[in-house]
């Protein structure tokens, strides 16, 4: 049989139909560079939509009870017939039952106006001098409409203001995996999860379990192994000493009834009144049985704006607008948090614990030295850039780029291959009294 492999991602939308625009957002606009849609093939859109309808009766809709989906484009090359490549969408989260009531309109919570077509830069790019190890497969790109990373879990809709909304994301990736197995998915023998954002959240809350229905519905399966790009969003308070995101995610996990939608071992590890830990990366990352690979951020972008700088909108959890978080909200870090060159050196040396703490919650857990494993945690003010072609192919710590630490990850030997050699750890930012704050040279052109 012809060697198969199958890339499962989960990333992001921009620029685009899918995109929010109301109030608040979260700033979802610097999740999703490298990600375009339309109406016509050509200009890199060569991915069509696909509507699961028949799919629907088993729960497997978005917000507003529309079908889930997925977008797809068959191998470019006759040898990578059997290859697949399968990014899985992120976008954000709802928090609340009005946000995600505003959610439900847009193309994160919708299916309704999706563009027929769609292409994604980065790791799912079809250009093989950008992407070498995934450029010809089979590629599959799964829509992100639940509001919870693709945990969602509820039986009956949340109505509210009239309006029914569904949390269906754990059934959306049994139907996806289940309409790819005609597909030819039953001939993968090769398998990589990974995604970006609220997506890279989803791999690490998902990995196991997409690796255990593979091995149970996939005979050839051979190699399974996972990678999240900007997913290690961190249980951190805000720059004033407020649980902000905590409190956020913790009442989405309740909201969505995602207790049996995220990583079953976590679950087991906390007692019924911590199980919302488990819709955190650094709580489920420990439990993670499957070969690992984190690409992150230590000074991510989003985190920067929407965890350390953030504030709850007035009335949460029962807000009676739809705005979806407030982020870059504490002052006066405005323009310190936006821009590390506008930070003075006691607002960096504050910034820079972020750095420190994402490092020893990350570095903490058994799983970052577990042989097969790796981290590539940089320090560049970005947020997906495994999406971006540019950021893929130039940043780099230890002399190495993101997309070459990740093809070496790739192919090495799970078992016996120690994480150490894979393992990159960011600096911190230069704290003077003037002068640039970046460390690393290869952030200062992070492009479009």
């Amino acid at each position: 049989m012809m060697k198969a492999t199958l890339l499962l991602g989960i990333a992001v939308l921009a620029n685009s139909e899918h995109a929010p625009s109301w109030k608040g957002a979260g700033n979802f606009d610097m999740d999703f560079k490298g990600v375009k849609f339309g109406d016509k093939k050509g200009l890199g859109l060569t991915m069509d939509l696909h509507l699961m309808e028949d799919k629907v009766a088993q729960g497997a809709v978005c917000l507003d009870g529309s079908p889930a989906g997925f977008y797809f484009s068959p191998a470019a090359d006759v040898k990578d017939r059997n290859n697949w490549q399968i990014y899985f969408e992120g976008g954000g989260w709802c928090y609340d039952d009005m946000d995600c009531y505003g959610r439900s309109s847009t193309g994160l919570g919708s299916s309704t106006h999706w563009a027929s077509t769609m292409g994604v830069g980065g790791i799912m790019s079809d250009n093989c001098a950008i992407n070498p190890d995934f450029c010809n497969f089979n590629r599959v790109f799964l829509t992100y409409c639940d509001g919870n990373s693709f945990t969602g879990n509820r039986d009956e809709p949340l109505v509210v203001k009239g309006k029914p909304l569904y949390f269906r994301g754990r059934r959306i990736i049994d139907a996806v995996l289940q309409t790819l197995i005609p597909m030819g998915l039953w001939n993968a023998e090769n398998v990589l999860l990974t995604g970006c954002s609220a997506g890279g959240l989803a791999t690490y809350l998902h990995t196991d379990y997409v690796h255990q229905w593979l091995k149970t519905n996939v005979p050839p399966l051979k190699v399974f192994k996972a990678a999240s790009i900007s997913g290690f969003f961190l249980d951190h308070n805000n720059l004033v000493g407020q649980p902000v995101y905590e409190a956020q995610m913790k009442n989405i996990f309740h909201v969505a009834n995602s207790t049996h939608g995220v990583n079953d071992a976590c679950i087991a590890a906390y007692p019924a009144d911590e199980q919302w830990k488990c819709n955190f990366a650094q709580y489920t990352y420990p439990h993670i049985q499957a070969p690992f690979l984190a690409l992150n951020s230590g000074y991510d972008s989003w985190q920067t704006g929407c965890i350390y700088a953030a504030k709850l909108v007035p009335g949460f959890p029962n807000q009676t607008v739809t705005w979806n978080g407030q982020c870059n909200a504490v002052s006066p870090w405005q323009n310190c948090v936006g821009n590390p060159d506008n930070c003075n050196s006691t607002q960096m040396v504050t910034m820079n614990k972020y750095i420190t703490d994402f490092k020893a919650d990350m570095q903490s857990a058994g799983t970052y030295n577990k042989n097969g494993n790796g981290a590539f945690i940089h320090s560049c003010h970005t947020h997906c850039e495994g999406t971006n072609d540019h950021q893929w192919m130039t940043f780099k710590v230890r002399g190495v780029t993101i997309r070459d630490a990740f093809s070496k990850w790739w192919h090495q030997h799970s078992s016996t291959s120690p994480a150490a050699p894979n393992n990159y750890v960011p600096c911190e930012y230069k704290t003077g009294s003037t002068g640039p704050r970046d460390c690393n040279p290869t952030c200062l052109n992070p492009g479009n």
